[in-house]
């Protein structure tokens, strides 16, 4: 689930910096706040919507963030190497708590998705800028040991940060859910602060193309525009978002071509393996922003249990995902990867099929337990593409390759989140049901419905969760023939 490999750690100092342990600690509880930051908030969202209204603009809280942090990412590597690691991280980390901090005080839906893209905006640098201070900081014998303790940050925070979310919504209130960055972030500032010293091997003017990211935020946000409020817009209208999105992104494809150090190597994508790879990476993100962010208000709003349960569950899918990425890991290389990834797909597309009747009812004990393949399909299919790229690109390419894979999962991300809230307010404009989720996830609305309209709100709810889980079985169904055409074996590269 991560995407802390997002950068090629840097060239290593002859020797590690005499106050390494005290930068290192600081960016893993760093990345960990980063990590941390969207499945916290997921199991909050329906009690925020509750409280601010606006339930159409549900996946824009989500998808928002997603899509800044990603365009984001690939910039911050380069504006770190002209002017340096220390002062571009603790800009991009005071960036992030301000968008926490605003994100807390937000009085309408509106407002929150504002400050929630503002919020991306810094967090697209925390986790691969972390990296490659890692790299800078550590001895080359050292930084597998601490890229193991990064790793075991991203899975610990997909476990915690659901779990959190329900405990702050039923204690401090949902506005913690932001906030809680605050003095962690303020400790981490702190040490780098204090710590940190670039040397000048790490100032190398790179230009810097603003005006590809330009276009690619330009052409992703009016496609994710379009297909979150496809049911509410004219016809014309939306014909015309859809070819202006489609404009933006052939223009920015074709100035990739042209400029010399591009944003992203899309000349990759025409190989074999990273167009596979990278195809389930984006399908696969989709799923993931499909369960992590419309689970809970299925649990929530047409179930009636309250955010804990959520947290339980996606929790569950978590510790799925994590436990078996941790155990296959070493089964790789001597299976073979088509076999693996195919289970992975059999996994998922199975998970989301089990997911669309439960959306008309069903018990949050199989709930629970259709997360478990769900997760586990996730989790093997991440780290059977993940080494396969790593292991089957030559050495100078893999870092751009890598990159691209888990930009990749991250606008499956966005763009799911877009489509699947696009089917969700469809399906709510369809019976007039925009204002339900406010009375249903409300303890003492929801206690002051008669229990005929009761049911025929979490009836109008579960119709629309429906449609989205049907498109979740769709793309869990695509993911599973993307998966069919790994590669049995991965040719290693150097």
């Amino acid at each position: 689930m991560s995407n802390a490999t997002l950068a090629v750690p840097a060239a290593g100092r002859a020797g590690r910096p005499r106050h390494a342990r005290p930068i290192i600690a600081a960016v893993l509880v760093a990345t960990f706040m980063a990590a941390m930051e969207v499945t916290v908030i997921s199991t909050a969202m329906p009690v925020i919507v509750g409280k601010l209204g606006g339930f159409h603009l549900f996946s824009w809280v989500f998808g928002i963030y997603l899509l800044t942090q990603a365009v984001m990412t690939p910039l911050y590597g380069r504006i770190a190497d002209s002017f340096g690691r220390k002062p571009i991280y603790l800009a991009s980390t005071g960036l992030f708590l301000v968008g926490s901090l605003l994100c807390g005080c937000a009085h309408s839906m509106v407002a929150l998705i504002i400050f929630r893209a503002i919020q991306g905006i810094g967090g697209g640098g925390l986790a691969p800028l972390g990296v490659t201070i890692i790299g800078d900081v550590c001895k080359p014998e050292d930084r597998p040991r601490v890229m193991g303790y990064l790793s075991a940050v991203w899975g610990i925070a997909a476990i915690a940060g659901p779990l959190l979310g329900a405990f702050f919504v039923h204690t401090l209130g949902w506005q913690f859910c932001f906030w809680v960055n605050l003095p962690v972030g303020l400790i981490t500032m702190a040490m780098v602060w204090r710590y940190l010293r670039d040397g000048q091997q790490t100032r190398s003017r790179a230009p810097i193309d603003l005006v590809g990211c330009g276009l690619l935020v330009l052409g992703l946000g009016l496609m994710m525009g379009a297909l979150v409020q496809f049911e509410a817009l004219p016809s014309l209208t939306l014909i015309l978002l859809l070819a202006l999105a489609f404009v933006a992104l052939a223009g920015f494809g074709w100035r990739e071509r042209q400029v010399r150090h591009p944003l992203l190597p899309l000349h990759l994508m025409f190989r074999p393996l990273l167009m596979t790879a990278n195809a389930s990476s984006l399908l696969s993100g989709a799923l993931l922003i499909g369960t992590t962010a419309f689970l809970p208000p299925l649990i929530q709003g047409v179930m009636g249990d309250n955010a804990l349960d959520s947290g339980i569950v996606i929790g569950v899918l978590t510790v799925a995902w994590t436990i078996t990425g941790m155990t296959i890991g070493r089964a790789v290389g001597r299976l073979s990867n088509r076999l693996l990834a195919v289970s992975g797909g059999i996994a998922m597309a199975a998970g989301m099929a089990a997911l669309v009747p439960i959306a008309d009812g069903g018990s949050l004990i199989w709930l629970t337990a259709i997360a478990i393949p769900i997760g586990a399909g996730m989790g093997l299919t991440s780290i059977v593409f993940t080494l396969a790229v790593q292991g089957g690109v030559p050495a100078n390419e893999r870092g751009r390759s890598i990159a691209l894979f888990f930009f990749c999962r991250l606008m499956g991300q966005a763009l799911g989140s877009a489509a699947f809230g696009g089917v969700l307010n469809a399906g709510l404009a369809a019976t007039k049901g925009h204002d339900v989720m406010q009375e249903l996830v409300n303890p003492a609305l929801r206690a002051a419905l008669s229990p005929g309209y009761l049911a025929a709100a979490t009836l109008r709810l579960g119709h629309a969760l429906h449609g989205v889980f049907v498109l979740a079985a769709i793309i869990g169904i695509g993911a599973l023939i993307a998966a069919c055409f790994t590669p049995k074996r991965s040719v290693q590269s150097p």
